[in-house]
């Protein structure tokens, strides 16, 4: 059975991710799962979970997840890079590979 979404509420999440993206004031894909999930997820084509797992761990998302938040929410993928990014970077822990780098003479 398809999801059955409230498109007035589904334009309104969008216009506010929009401009939230626009505006810098999305600091964390975490900031997404506060909106009307039921709609981003069904429009996005992805899974309750996955969307959820994805906004905390944003490293997790591919390429065609973010061209296709972009294109729905009509905002410059960069911005939404940016703040993938920053996020990620916080996420992923540094790892040490100079036991890799070392020369053995």
């Amino acid at each position: 059975m398809a999801t059955k979404i409230n498109s007035e509420r589904l334009k309104s999440t969008i216009a506010s991710l929009k401009a939230r993206f626009e505006t810098g004031t999305i600091m964390s894909m975490n900031d997404l799962t506060d909106m009307y999930i039921t709609g981003l997820i069904t429009v996005l084509g992805m899974g309750y979970d996955g969307f959820i797992n994805k906004c905390a761990a944003p490293q997790k998302f591919v390429i065609e997840d973010l061209v296709k938040m972009s294109q729905i929410f009509d905002v410059d993928i960069n911005l939404i890079i940016k703040v993938v990014l920053n996020q990620a970077t916080k996420n992923v822990k540094p790892k040490d590979v100079s036991h890799f780098l070392s020369s053995q003479n």
